[in-house]
């Protein structure tokens, strides 16, 4: 990979200037903890693609009283972290092969204020399905989005006009759901090859479709999605009259790859 962090920068800088810096409870330096993302994310190249493939597992070490002090201020703050793994890969066109997962552990070797991150490649076999390739490899968008929305409990309907669609409980989503049971940034829609595709972004309660528990599905119209007791509904207004399992997915991604 490149040695240097200039690819990263504009995020990084991002990540400093907005609510970023108030996740480590005044303890850690926003900039400190940014860099180190990067850095374990851009020294840790797959072998199979050193140049496009970042890992997907980060430990990320704390001294004892800043990892009490963080977690009792931002429980979700693995998850948090993940998500801006996700963006830092897109900013610098590294692939990743699953959602990050992100654990943070006490070490009374890591120095009060400072902070050490490892990250390696999970175990499991690479699968088309849930690969993250780098924006530009794709034109994922060319075919035209169904005209589709959501209905929520309280049976607002909110259409669904853009790419990329943000769900959680943190004020920076598209759709901002106010419980506490809801992960900051609990799932993301994407608009993929004429389909919307839902994503759960490693949520603490996880979400369901139909009552099956999902990390990623193809949605169709009526579809019922529960993020943790929260209650939305996918509508199209036209919707196919053949529907889309996800095996179809899995067979027209092997040769081009889901991005999310």
């Amino acid at each position: 990979m490149i040695p240097n962090l200039s690819r990263f920068e504009d995020h990084i800088q991002q990540l400093i200037e907005g609510g970023f810096a108030k996740l480590f409870a005044g303890r850690l330096h926003p900039r400190e903890v940014a860099l180190a993302l990067a850095r374990a994310m851009e020294d840790h190249p797959s072998p199979q693609a050193p140049n496009t493939r970042g890992p997907d597992v980060y430990i990320v070490r704390l001294n004892p009283a800043d990892h009490s002090a963080i977690l009792e201020a931002e429980p979700n703050i693995s998850e948090t972290l993940a998500g801006e793994l996700i963006e830092l890969a897109r900013s610098g066109g590294i692939s990743l092969i699953h959602i990050p997962q992100v654990q943070l552990l006490a070490d009374e070797d890591i120095s009060p204020h400072k902070i050490a991150i490892s990250a390696r490649f999970s175990n499991t076999a690479l699968d088309t399905t849930q690969a993250m390739p780098a924006s530009d490899r794709e034109q994922p968008n060319a075919q035209p989005a169904p005209s589709a929305s959501l209905i929520l409990e309280d049976q607002r309907e909110i259409t669904l006009d853009q790419p990329i669609i943000n769900i959680g409980r943190q004020h920076d989503n598209h759709i901002i759901i106010d419980s506490s049971s809801i992960s900051r940034h609990h799932v993301q829609i994407r608009l993929r090859y004429g389909h919307y595709v839902l994503f759960d972004l490693g949520s603490t309660a996880g979400t369901t479709v139909n009552g099956e528990r999902v990390q990623e599905r193809i949605l169709q119209s009526g579809d019922v999605i529960r993020l943790s007791d929260t209650v939305l509904i996918y509508v199209e207004d036209n919707p196919p009259s053949t529907t889309i399992s996800d095996r179809s997915l899995v067979d027209t991604q092997a040769q081009e790859p889901l991005d999310i």
